[in-house]
C-alpha cells in the first residue's frame, strides 16, 4: 500500500469527522480504495483497524447517533483501547467490513 495515498485518505477522513459525523461505509470505501480487490478479510480489517486507531489520535471519537435534536451525537464513554477492542470485536462478528450505522459513528466533539 502506498503511504502517500494512506496519508492523503486519512487526511480527508479526519476532515469528515471535524465536519460531520463519519460513517462506516466511508471508512470501509478507503480500505477498499486503498487495497483494492482481492485483499483478505484479515488484511482489511487490519488496515480498517489502524485507520480507527488514526482517526482516534486525530481526536476522532466513536459514538452513536441519536434521536435527540439537542444531543444528536452520543460518544462512547471508553478510553482508547476500550472502544478499538469495541470496534474489532464488532467488525469480526459481523465477517465483512461495516456500513454506516452497523457499528458507530465518528466526530470531533
Amino acid at each position: 500500500m502506498n503511504q502517500e495515498a494512506y496519508r492523503r485518505e486519512l487526511e480527508y477522513l479526519i476532515q469528515y469527522a471535524y465536519d460531520d459525523w463519519l460513517g462506516f461505509s466511508v471508512v470501509s470505501g478507503t480500505v477498499g480504495g486503498l487495497l483494492g480487490r482481492g485483499a483478505s478479510f484479515e488484511v482489511r480489517l487490519g488496515l480498517l483497524l489502524r485507520i480507527v486507531g488514526d482517526l482516534q489520535d486525530a481526536g476522532a471519537r466513536p459514538g452513536d447517533l441519536t434521536e435527540s435534536t439537542s444531543e444528536p451525537f452520543l460518544p462512547w464513554r471508553a478510553d482508547k483501547a476500550e472502544a478499538f477492542t469495541r470496534i474489532a470485536a464488532e467488525v469480526e462478528r459481523h465477517s465483512r467490513l461495516p456500513d454506516s450505522g452497523d457499528v458507530c459513528w465518528f466526530t470531533v466533539p
